[in-house]
């Protein structure tokens, strides 16, 4: 189980976070809903342990998920993906697994390669890749492995349909097994057919939740067009 209690960020202008509270069972999907600013990416980080909260708790488990030990049960997919020039997608790919789990799942790696389209990139430089591609080659950083809680944030920004096509098997995968995922998105209809519920931030705070996943474009509207 992974219990969000009362986190808060500040910053000095916008995208903070105040008093943000919710839990996910196991084998369960959240998405974070919300305009450019709502505070979406400061949340994700926060869950993934790299940015420090200025107050409340992260818990998966009941365990502290600021501990380093921690990490290694977290798999986390950041919106802007900057490497190393001249690491290749099987040097990165290589490199979680040796870091992460001492070389373990390098044969699940070159399936996903495979499974993601990257097979005749996997030799390519990563500052040479489109951004789909380097979306795609964090996504199979992110779910290897199969880690307690997966962390996507905006997954599907330049992806072609084939690679939305394995996410969500990916997600699928990883649910059934008995991983928590969160997932950020401006896509509605994605978010809808992955997640079992909905947040939308708001200015940092928590607007709503959807429960039902149903006419989320509607409550999307409510909350930040009218």
């Amino acid at each position: 189980m992974l219990a969000v209690n009362g986190i808060t960020k500040y910053y000095d202008g916008p995208n903070g976070i105040e008093d943000i509270h919710f839990s996910c069972q196991n084998g369960e999907a959240v998405a974070v809903i919300g305009p450019n600013g709502a505070g979406k990416s400061t949340l994700l980080r926060i869950l993934a342990g790299v940015l420090k909260a200025d107050a409340g708790s992260v818990t998966l488990d009941g365990c502290d998920m600021g501990a380093y030990e921690s990490r290694r049960k977290i798999g986390y997919m950041p919106d802007q993906i900057e490497l190393a020039r001249g690491l290749t997608v099987k040097n990165f790919l290589y490199l979680v697994s040796d870091y992460k789990y001492g070389g373990q799942f390098k044969e699940e790696l070159e399936q996903a390669v495979v499974t993601f389209g990257l097979a005749a990139y996997r030799n390519k430089a990563f500052h040479k890749l489109s951004m789909g591609n380097r979306k795609k080659t964090a996504m199979i950083a992110a779910f290897l492995g199969n880690p307690r809680l997966i962390i996507l944030d905006e997954p599907t920004n330049g992806v072609d349909t084939s690679g939305i096509i394995a996410l969500k098997q990916s997600i699928k995968a990883v649910r059934d097994s008995g991983s928590i995922v969160i997932v950020s998105s401006h896509i509605l209809d994605f978010v809808s057919s992955i997640s079992d519920h909905c947040m939308f931030l708001k200015d940092g705070k928590t607007a709503a939740v959807e429960k039902e996943n149903k006419n989320l474009e509607e409550r999307y509207r409510m909350l930040y067009l009218q």
